[in-house]
Order: structure tokens, then C-alpha cells, then sequence
């Protein structure tokens, strides 16, 4: 079984060792001779004293234990909110698209010999404001804008057929003969010619002429 020997004990069988050895130093130097003037007097050898220091701090800490505890520092977590996703902004409704004409609505105009736009129109609107210019004419252009503010007074879909476009004036021209430019046709559903109006037109007379074509005088 092992032995086990505290510090303390080891201090002290250490300060034991070095008095004795201080206590046979001094009697070798007091028996060496009577001429030595002073003699070594043990309780004042230095490492005796050194001993006795080093064994009352040894004593004072094996009767007054201090274990040193390392401040504990607890990690601290911050809890951090997850912040709400900002809310997406309102968006306003986009407004419906406007439905393409039913084919029934633009098939009798079709049918009648009208352009597709026209009759895209009248399937719209049961009242239209065509006019018949050449862009390339100034005063075309200006009684192009008459008629189209003449159709938003009277209320009447709008559509302007280019003179010089085959795809556009050629059926009318097969209908109602050689068209001048410029010239206002008002159609009525489904593809009724109410009235016509050669050369040029300000507004004023190409919306009583739609109001009346809708009107049915």
C-alpha cells in the first residue's frame, strides 16, 4: 500500500534536515578553535530562516484551503426575433383585360364584305365612325383627327382605313365603288353603311352623323 505524504510534512521534514545540518555546522565551527571570534548561532542561518518561512506559509495554507474557482461565465444566447417578412404591398388588381370580339359579333360583318377592322369594331361598338384618308396628305391627317373627335363626341367606335392599303379599303371598294379621300362612312350593326360623308368633315358634323345613325334617322 503506498504512502502518501502531504506537502506540508514534506516542509517540515525539509526545515527538520536543514537545522540539523544548520545545529552541526555551528558545533563544527565552535569546535574548531577558540580564536573564532563570534559563533554561528543556528536560529540566525539564513536558510534556516528561508526553511521556517517557506513552512509557516505551507502550514497557513494546509489550515486555510483557498481552491481558486475560475469565474464561470454562462455563454448568453441572444434570442434573436425573426422579423417579420415585410408584407408584400398590396397590388392593385390589374383591370381585365377587354375581351376579344366574340366571332358571332364580328362574323356577319365579315360575312358582309367589311375589313377586319371594321368589323372588329362594330363588334365592339354598334356604332362606328370609319374614316377613309391617305397619309401621306396633310389635310387627310387633319380630317383624320376630326373624325376621330367627332366618333368620341357622339360616343361611336372609331377606325381609320388607309387609301392606300388593298387589305383595308379594297372590299369597300368593291361595294360602295372608288371611295374619295378624304371621306367618313358610319356603320351601324352588323354591317350597315347609315351614312356617308365625302371629302373633308369637322367634328361636329361627323358626330351628328354618327348620333343620328344610332339614333336609326
Amino acid at each position: 500500500m503506498a504512502l502518501t505524504v502531504s506537502p506540508a510534512i514534506r516542509i517540515v521534514s525539509l526545515l527538520g534536515l536543514l537545522l540539523a545540518l544548520g545545529a552541526g555546522g555551528a558545533m563544527h565551527f565552535m569546535g574548531g578553535g577558540s580564536g573564532s571570534a563570534t559563533a554561528v548561532v543556528p536560529s540566525q542561518n539564513s536558510a534556516v530562516l528561508r526553511a521556517k518561512a517557506v513552512a509557516a506559509r505551507a502550514s497557513a495554507r494546509a489550515k486555510n484551503p483557498t481552491a481558486a474557482t475560475p469565474a464561470t461565465h454562462k455563454a448568453t444566447h441572444k434570442t434573436v426575433a425573426a422579423k417579420p417578412k415585410a408584407s408584400a404591398a398590396a397590388v392593385p388588381a390589374k383591370a381585365p383585360a377587354k375581351p376579344a370580339p366574340a366571332a358571332t359579333k364580328v362574323s356577319p360583318a365579315l360575312a358582309a364584305g367589311l375589313p377586319l377592322s371594321l368589323a372588329q369594331a362594330l363588334a365592339v361598338n354598334p356604332t362606328v365612325v370609319a374614316v377613309i384618308y391617305n397619309p401621306q396628305a396633310e389635310v387627310d391627317g387633319i380630317a383624320f383627327a376630326e373624325a376621330r373627335a367627332g366618333a368620341a363626341l357622339a360616343g361611336a367606335g372609331f377606325v381609320g382605313l388607309n387609301v392606300l392599303s388593298q387589305a383595308e379599303v379594297g372590299k369597300l371598294t368593291e361595294q360602295f365603288g372608288l371611295l374619295p379621300d378624304p371621306a367618313v362612312l358610319v356603320f351601324t350593326r352588323p354591317a350597315a353603311l347609315a351614312a356617308r360623308l365625302d371629302g373633308f368633315a369637322d367634328k361636329e358634323t361627323v358626330a351628328q352623323a354618327a348620333q343620328n345613325a344610332a339614333g336609326g334617322s
